[in-house]
């Protein structure tokens, strides 16, 4: 019988009772699921390896075929892009314990802060726009809208101005990734107690 996968290397292991997990990493080895640092391990498997590592991938720019057609995966760019800002949100809500409900792009811009590290005035009404035109657009009209320009050769991740938002995709990915490692790498030390509070609360609820 296939056992339930709730990331790629953990499972259900219903047979030892409800709290227990298998990882398929390591032979026979279960964990307990109320504990923290299960909670921790599930969280960064799923995160990367069902999600920023696909993109990751995306960035090898390998010429393959799909249903005998030319696909390559250069043109790539803006799955990575939907895939690396579909993070910032939901991370922010586990570093805060809470739901983003109605106050979506409050928390949206305040992972853009921490990670690009843009804490400015100017910078969070730019925040802003980035939110409207690039994760709204990209989550509700399946496109990025009409200020944004992606490009894999540009040389900064983000480029902010009143009129423009200048993206390269791979860079962005980068800058994503490294805080997910630095918040997985605070999260296992047991002297940030707040933070694995607020992540235990947020567990509750998606776990």
């Amino acid at each position: 019988m296939q056992k339930r996968a709730i990331s790629k290397n953990f499972f259900e292991a219903k047979e030892l009772g409800e709290n227990f997990v298998g990882d398929r990493r390591v032979s026979h080895k279960i964990s307990d699921i109320r504990k923290i640092e299960t909670k921790i391990d599930i969280y960064e498997d799923r995160v990367k390896t069902w999600f920023l590592d696909v993109a990751r991938y995306l960035t090898l720019k390998n010429e393959v075929k799909i249903n005998e057609e030319k696909f390559d995966t250069n043109e790539a760019g803006f799955a990575i892009l939907q895939i690396a800002v579909s993070y910032i949100e939901g991370n922010q809500q586990y570093r805060e314990g809470k739901e983003s409900l109605n106050n979506s792009g409050n928390y949206f811009i305040k992972g853009l802060e921490r990670i690009f590290n843009r804490k400015s005035v100017n910078s969070k009404k730019y925040l802003g726009e980035f939110y409207n035109q690039v994760r709204c657009g990209l989550f509700h009209d399946s496109m990025t809208r009409k200020k944004v320009t992606i490009n894999g050769e540009f040389n900064y991740k983000i480029k902010l101005t009143k009129d423009e938002i200048k993206i390269n995709p791979y860079k962005f990915l980068d800058a994503v990734y490294w805080d997910f490692n630095k918040y997985i790498q605070q999260l296992k030390n047991k002297g940030n107690k707040k933070l694995r509070t607020n992540f235990e609360k947020r567990w509750f609820v998606t776990g």
